[in-house]
């Protein structure tokens, strides 16, 4: 079952009153499946690119059995690998947060300081996680896609032209 929860598509979600984002349908439901289908996201922060990550609970025991993998294979190759190292990179780093049957949910407030996410979310979906993005930032990500950045530019515009 875990190989079958994929993340695709994109979507934004702006905070409501209280500061809740809104999980896309379509990846609300795989993040559900990949929590023993509980409301359970577990966020974290990108270690290459400056935005949020999300993903179900079951994605961090997959990332303890890729970490095992891994040492195993060095071990095999005579090499050393530092277990705990990779351990303290990822798993300090993950929280879990419960969001509602309409996938509302607040993003711890250390991730939004770090993501530079306040008012809106640029939802990503990329396989086995959801990147969250500040919508200017993924428009000024080099590693960006363009059509994507160009749907953060019609978005944001949007956004200004209904303030004023």
């Amino acid at each position: 079952m875990a190989s079958s929860i994929l993340f695709s598509g994109n979507a934004f979600s702006l905070a409501d009153g209280k500061g809740r984002f809104v999980i896309p349908l379509d990846m609300r439901k795989q993040v559900k499946l990949g929590s023993d289908n509980e409301n359970r996201l577990v966020t974290s922060f990108h270690g290459k690119h400056p935005c949020a990550t999300g993903f179900g609970t079951i994605f961090r025991q997959q990332q303890e059995d890729a970490i095992t993998a891994r040492a195993v294979a060095a071990m095999n190759r005579g090499e050393d690998y530092d277990e705990d190292g990779e351990r303290e990179k990822l798993f300090p780093l993950m929280d879990e947060v419960n969001f509602d049957d309409g996938g509302r949910f607040f993003l711890p407030d250390d991730l939004k300081e770090v993501s530079g996410i306040t008012s809106a979310i640029f939802f990503v979906g990329v396989s086995r996680y959801i990147q969250m993005w500040d919508p200017a930032s993924y428009e000024a990500s080099p590693s960006g896609h363009e059509l994507l950045k160009a749907k953060c530019r019609r978005f944001l515009a949007e956004r200004e032209a209904s303030a004023k």
